[in-house]
């Protein structure tokens, strides 16, 4: 395996987590957002202290972006896996030229 195949290795692994509460989460901020947590936990009907906790896990994830914040709370846009995958792979290579040249 070349270092390249890792890499797209590594973000079939993150598609892998996206599941359960976070795929909810992520799903209706697909179809609400962009917005804050607050104002999703309200559109879809879940508890804020569900959505909170899966954004935060989201936005590590790479799956999630925070745009701007109100108030206290970030407004936040949920990224297609195809954006997300762009992201990720910018990411690699600014982190890791020899992986973007297939070293």
């Amino acid at each position: 395996m070349v270092p390249i195949d890792h890499r797209n290795h590594t973000f079939r692994d993150l598609q892998t987590r996206l599941v359960g509460l976070r795929l909810s989460v992520w799903e209706a901020l697909l179809e609400h957002g962009p917005c804050t947590t607050r104002d999703l936990a309200q559109a879809c009907g879940i508890d804020l202290l569900t959505v909170r906790p899966r954004m935060t896990e989201l936005h590590q994830l790479g799956l999630v972006t925070c745009l701007d914040h109100e108030g206290h709370e970030g407004r936040y846009q949920a990224l297609t896996l195809a954006e997300a995958e762009t992201l990720f792979l910018n990411r690699q290579a600014a982190t890791h030229p020899q992986l973007a040249l297939g070293l």
